[in-house]
């Protein structure tokens, strides 16, 4: 199952978000069913960027979004980022961080 979420940062956050979504990727990678995680920054847009998340297990991904570290990353979308798009395996894109507020909420 791939994570991808794309995120505007607010203006004058552009820096700040990409460092945070950065600082948060070594846990990300230690998570029990990561398998790949990447942070890129759009080239023609420095104020979106896009976080991918590959994961072995939807289990695991459960796992982590329900640990201190999945509420850290929903915080810091939440704080820094002016629009944000979820999209989980190939279901359709979900505005703001509901989606993963949600399957925090339900497991």
């Amino acid at each position: 199952m791939t994570l991808t979420i794309e995120v505007r940062a607010k203006p004058g956050s552009a820096n700040e978000l990409y460092q945070t979504l950065q600082a948060l990727l070594p846990t990300l990678r230690r998570a029990k069913g990561c398998v790949n995680c990447h942070v890129q920054s759009d080239v023609r847009d420095e104020e979106l960027h896009t976080l991918s998340c590959d994961w072995g297990s939807q289990a695991g991904f459960e796992e982590y979004i329900r640990s201190g570290s999945g509420s850290a990353l929903i915080g810091a979308l939440d704080l820094l980022g002016e629009s944000v798009r979820v999209r989980l395996g190939g279901g359709a894109k979900r505005e703001g961080t509901e989606a993963l507020k949600r399957i925090r909420q339900e497991a």
